[in-house]
């Protein structure tokens, strides 16, 4: 760990989730590699069959709402996508409503199996709840993925503990680095944003937690010197992390 020259007190950690605490295993970040399975389980939900054509635009509106690909500081709900993509596949107008959510979860179902923690992030977490400290979870979730998803691709990397202090951008309404999150976050928490650190692996993470007030601490997993953030902490493992915390709760 490289820690600046102060003592970080707090009362609870804040992570983000993708990179940071959960992987997909075998899939590329920006979930583009996955588009033609991912819109024929769709399709399913209304036994259809895809054209060409619909595969195409299907990909078209998805590389649209990928944030890795067109980054955006509001955020836009899966029943806007999913409803913009039942469009594009020419799914029935009847009961279009129902089909928007089993569109999703079909949707989203393909990556679950794929949901793993990253190493050491289980033990991580019970580490810091042992010592009384709080956690939770504010997280950018990809293609406005609903909470009710989110909880599923948790329970299946053995991470369901954070289920109670989770916000995703959907709830807020915007993405990282926009502070309001953060703020949101340290309110779950039932903490000042000072009394916060936040762990991420992206720079939007320590980005808007600095801008909340809170102490960032990057995970850098890579080879090489880490990137410089402004972070006030770098740790190579979640592992580390415990040892950052010399204060539980008041």
């Amino acid at each position: 760990m490289t820690p600046d020259a102060k003592t970080v007190m707090i009362r609870a950690v804040g992570f983000d989730l993708g990179g940071t605490l959960m992987d997909y295993q075998g899939i590329a970040p920006s979930w583009e590699l996955a588009y033609d399975e991912a819109l024929a389980a769709v399709v399913t939900t209304w036994d259809g069959e895809l054209t060409e054509a619909m595969i195409a635009g299907g990909r078209e509106l998805l590389r649209r709402y990928n944030t890795r690909l067109s980054p955006r500081a509001e955020e836009v709900d899966h029943l806007t996508i999913f409803g913009e993509l039942l469009d594009v596949l020419d799914a029935p107008e009847v009961g279009r409503a129902t089909l928007v959510e089993m569109a999703a979860d079909a949707f989203f179902g393909i990556f679950r199996s794929h949901a793993i923690a990253m190493p050491g992030a289980v033990e991580t977490i019970r580490s810091l709840h042992r010592s009384g400290v709080r956690t939770g979870v504010l997280t950018d979730v990809p293609y406005g993925m609903p909470r009710r998803a989110l909880l599923g691709h948790l329970a299946a990397a053995q991470l369901g503990m954070l289920d109670a202090a989770l916000l995703t951008s959907v709830e807020v309404g915007t993405r990282k680095p926009d502070p309001e999150g953060f703020f949101c976050l340290a309110m779950v928490l039932g903490c000042a944003p000072a009394e916060v650190l936040f762990v991420g692996d992206e720079e939007k993470d320590i980005d808007g937690a600095r801008a909340a007030g809170m102490t960032a601490a990057l995970v850098w997993r890579g080879d090489g010197q880490s990137p410089q953030y402004g972070q006030h902490f770098t740790v190579a493992s979640l592992s580390e992390l415990p040892a950052l915390v010399t204060s539980g709760p008041s």
